[in-house]
């Protein structure tokens, strides 16, 4: 490949990886290859670089850009775990009837709940596994199967 037209062809690389970036939005990741074809189009400007140096380089900017990302949204976007059921489990604070309303205590407020189980009675003191809300209102399955 010659000199002069490395450069030109990193861009050209680097514009249509934005382009199907920007286009196609379920090819997420992309954008780091794109930055990686404009930083090798540098590059190649700038230094006499073999090719397979330039393609090392793009090939390192892309995948450590997209690994970064990675954890970035994993730390940002945990996945449901043990930290999430203890963030999603209330303490009954008084008598809940099968389908039935009553009190619970979540993130040290009390709040309404209503039971989605139509067969266990929640007593007080019980731990609910908190499924959702409507409102102001909890919607709650006890956190063990009834015998």
């Amino acid at each position: 490949m010659s000199p002069i037209w490395s450069p030109l062809i990193w861009l050209l690389v680097a514009g249509g990886l934005l382009v199907v970036e920007l286009v196609q939005p379920s090819f997420d990741g992309l954008m780091f290859a794109a930055f990686a074809g404009l930083v090798v189009s540098v590059l190649t400007a700038l230094l006499p670089l073999q090719v397979w140096i330039q393609i090392l380089v793009f090939t390192l900017i892309t995948v450590m850009g997209t690994l970064w990302l990675s954890r970035w949204s994993a730390r940002r976007n945990p996945r449901p775990g043990r930290r999430r059921l203890k963030e999603d489990t209330a303490e009954v604070l008084d008598t809940i009837q099968p389908g039935g309303e009553g009190r619970v205590r979540w993130h040290g407020q009390s709040w309404a709940a209503c039971s989605l189980d139509v067969e266990t009675r929640l007593q007080p003191g019980e731990r609910v596994l908190v499924m959702g809300r409507e409102g102001t209102r909890l919607q709650v399955l006890p956190t063990l199967p009834s015998r």
